[in-house]
C-alpha cells in the first residue's frame, strides 16, 4: 500500500473502492496499522482536534510534579546592631558639622582696634635712587627697540606705562 492512498483514505478523500482496499490493509497486523496511527496522529494536530494533546499535558504535569523542587536561598537577616553601631552615623555627622565650624572660625581674624591716623613721616631718597629713577624712564619708553627684548608687542607698552605711573607715585 502505498503512502498517497493511506493519507487521501485517513483524510476521508479516497475513492470508495480505494477506501475498503486500504481499510482492509490497516486491518491486517504490519507497518500499515503504525503508518496509518501515525497519519491519524498528523490530522488530529493539523485540525487541532488533538486527543493526544491532553493526554501529552497529563504527562507533563505530572512529571512537573515529580520532579525534584529547587530550594531558594534563605532569606538574609540581618544581625542585630549594637547601640555603639547605630549612634556611629550621628557621631559622624557631628564630627563633620565641628571641623566645618572650626575650619569656618579659624579663616575669620579676630578684629584688631583701629589705628589712629598718624602723619607720614618724610622720606629721604638718596641721590642714587633718584638718578635710577630718571634713567628707568629713559630705558622703558626704548625698551622696544632693544635687540632681544624679552616680550614683543603690546606687553611692552603695558609694562613701560605700568612702571611710568609705579616710578610717579615714588
Amino acid at each position: 500500500m502505498m503512502n498517497e492512498q493511506l493519507s487521501a483514505w485517513v483524510d476521508g478523500e479516497a475513492a470508495p473502492g480505494e477506501a475498503v482496499q486500504t481499510l482492509e490493509a490497516v486491518i491486517r497486523p504490519g507497518a500499515s496499522r503504525e503508518q496509518c496511527e501515525l497519519y491519524w496522529l498528523i490530522g488530529d494536530v493539523l485540525r487541532d482536534q488533538a486527543a493526544v494533546s491532553s493526554l501529552l499535558t497529563d504527562r507533563v504535569m505530572h512529571a512537573l510534579e515529580n520532579e525534584p523542587v529547587v530550594l531558594a536561598p534563605r532569606r538574609h537577616v540581618k544581625a542585630p546592631q549594637t547601640a555603639e553601631m547605630r549612634w556611629m552615623p550621628m557621631a559622624a555627622a557631628v564630627a563633620g558639622l565641628a571641623v566645618a565650624a572650626w575650619m569656618g572660625l579659624s579663616l575669620w581674624s579676630p578684629v584688631q582696634a583701629p589705628v589712629m591716623a598718624q602723619a607720614p613721616q618724610p622720606v629721604q631718597t638718596p641721590a642714587a635712587q633718584m638718578a635710577l629713577a630718571d634713567d628707568r624712564a629713559y630705558y622703558m619708553a626704548h625698551q622696544a627697540s632693544a635687540i632681544g627684548a624679552p616680550m614683543a608687542g603690546v606687553a611692552q607698552y603695558i609694562r613701560t606705562v605700568s612702571d611710568e605711573q609705579a616710578g610717579s607715585a615714588r
